[in-house]
Order: structure tokens, then sequence, then C-alpha cells
């Protein structure tokens, strides 16, 4: 099968700054079960610091939803496809800017879509990576027997109810008395209720996506696959003290040291009291600071 990927224009997103002299590109790399235009705030904070922001929706997600197919990548090497939709779409939209240096910032999945792409040789002046973390290598093996065994039953376009909890069910559990069922990505109610109202945001993913990011996981997580990547690519880790996806910045700080064993400039920061989402935060600006400083750094 061809893995080389096109992507349709209604797909990407350009957002150009008015200097003339911009400061370079943001790419970005949104979550799971939701869009970029959750991504406004930070969007047009770039813009009027001088740098021009572009992106793509991932298969299933945003407007790149076919037939009605919400959380579904593709039948066959789902992962495969679109880890090659984000390195097409840098290194073809780069070619209009040859002089800017290029960043990406990626956030939750979209973080190790990310590093699937670095594993793949992507050229980029720094890596930004939010709300990630490094999973126990057997916690995932167990996870892909129980999502093998549901896409066994129910297909790759079924929806488990029972993956969907044991997975991402736990995590309001962490900021009881709840809310809302999606507390745990923010403490700005606001950002919140923007998105559980949003109905292209908090759907169920189907089996065949479960499948698809644990074997991705599973191969992001491994040393001898970053053979082609250029390892001085600086990568910063930004993530919040009560984000359940990064246990609290203990997986973080495991993805950390794994990614100091491969590259030479690594750096993490943990921000206090915020949860999954540090640019939707109530300290927001603060979290936008650092990643100003960490790109001005380069």
């Amino acid at each position: 099968m061809d893995l080389n990927t096109s992507i349709d224009k209604k797909y990407i997103y350009k957002y150009l700054c008015t200097s003339q002299h911009p400061k370079g590109i943001i790419y970005i790399s949104h979550g799971m079960a939701e869009h970029i235009g959750r991504y406004k705030w930070i969007v047009n904070k770039l813009i009027n610091d001088g740098y021009h922001v572009f992106a793509i929706d991932h298969r299933g997600h945003g407007n790149r939803i076919i037939n009605n197919e919400l959380g579904f990548f593709f039948d066959v090497n789902g992962w495969e496809l679109v880890v090659n939709d984000l390195c097409e779409f840098i290194k073809s939209s780069r070619k209009d800017y040859p002089n800017l240096n290029t960043y990406l910032l990626a956030h939750s999945m979209g973080s190790w879509i990310a590093l699937s792409a670095m594993q793949k040789g992507l050229n980029i002046n720094g890596l930004i990576l939010s709300g990630s973390s490094k999973q126990i290598k057997p916690l995932l093996i167990i996870q892909k027997f129980i999502v093998n065994f549901n896409v066994l039953l129910y297909g790759k376009r079924g929806i488990s109810k029972f993956i969907d909890e044991i997975s991402l069910g736990q995590y309001n559990k962490k900021f009881k008395p709840n809310r809302t069922k999606k507390d745990w990505i923010s403490s700005d109610n606001d950002n919140v209720d923007d998105y559980v109202e949003d109905p292209l945001c908090g759907f169920m993913v189907t089996n065949g996506l479960w499948r698809d990011l644990i074997n991705g996981l599973l191969d992001v997580f491994k040393k001898n696959k970053y053979k082609r990547t250029k390892i001085n690519t600086p990568i910063l880790l930004i993530s919040g003290s009560l984000d359940p996806v990064g246990e609290n910045g203990k997986g973080v700080k495991r993805l950390e040291l794994f990614l100091r064993s491969i590259y030479t400039n690594v750096s993490s920061i943990i921000v206090d009291d915020a949860r999954h989402e540090v640019f939707s935060e109530t300290s927001k600006e603060s979290s936008y600071n650092k990643l100003l400083k960490f790109i001005g750094n380069i």
C-alpha cells in the first residue's frame, strides 16, 4: 500500500501574521476527539507575535470526518497514514517559506503523532509537546489485548464504552465533585464548557483508532526507531501538575528521560495546578510566555 498521502486543501489551515518579517512558522498537531478550531486563542497570540501558524485536522476529526465516522483513521495502517499526513504537510508547506524556522506544537495524542514523525526524520527547528507522557509498556500490552478483542467482536468502526471508561473515564474521578464529565481537561470552566458543548469534541473514538493509537505508542517508545531523527532538535515538554495523562508529572518525567537518551537538548516544565490543556488554562498566559521563551532561545 502506498502510504504517501495528499491532503485536500479544505483540511489545511494557514493563519498568516501581518508582519513583513515573520519570525517563523508554528505547526499544530491537535489531540484526540478535538480539532484545530479549539486553538483559536493560541493561534491569535502567535500571529500577533509575528508567527505564521499552520495546521491540519487529523483524520476522523474536525472537518476531516468522512461519512460521519468520528474518531476513525482508516481501514488499514491508520496510524502510519496520520503520521505521513503531518510529515507531508510540513514538508510541502514549508517550501514556500524556505528561510523561516519551523516549530511543531503537538498536544496529547498529537504529541505521539509528532514523535512518530520525528522517527521518520521530520526536519524542524524545535518541538513542543504538551499534555504528553510515556506510557508504561505492560499497561499498553493489556490495553492492546482488550482493544483487539473488541475489534474482533464489534469491528474497527465499533465504539466501546468500556475502553473509553478504562482509558479516559478514570481521569475525571481525580476532580470530584465533578461539574462536568470533562473537568480533567482544564480548571477554566468556560474552556471546559466550550469543549462539552462542541459536537466535534469529546466523542468516543472507534475501536480502530484505539488499536492504531496503541500500536503507534508501542512504536513511539522504541529507541531504535529514532535512527533517522536529528538528535540536536530542541524539545520542550510542558504539562500540568494535575494532568492525569501525564500522571501528575510522573509520566512526563519518564518521557523526558526517554527522550534524553536520544536527543541532546530536552527540557520540561510542569505548570503548577494546571490540568491537561496548559494553553487553555487559567494560567495560559504564563505557559504561552514559556513557549515563546523556548522558541526565542533556539
